[in-house]
């Protein structure tokens, strides 16, 4: 088993769309684990997301969650 890099931004901002328009943070992350990023941290991931949405390329949407953070793209773009 081979460990891959870290994602690149556009790995991430694609396991948002993986199953639909947003995800959660823990989400994104077993996402990634599963396309052979093992060893990924949580807490690497939301990192990532809010270094993201400080360059606008996503955003926090509301959850019915008090503590868990879910992220969808700023523009997302249809195939």
């Amino acid at each position: 088993m081979t460990i891959k890099p870290k994602p690149t931004d556009a790995e991430i901002k694609a396991q948002i769309m993986y199953w639909g328009s947003q995800q959660m943070t823990y989400v994104i992350r077993n996402g990634l684990s599963m396309a052979r990023h093992k060893g990924l941290k949580t807490n690497w991931v939301r990192r990532q997301l809010e270094r993201l949405e400080r360059a606008g390329q996503v955003k926090r949407v509301p959850s019915v969650y008090a503590r868990q953070i879910c992220w969808a793209l700023v523009e997302v773009v249809r195939p």
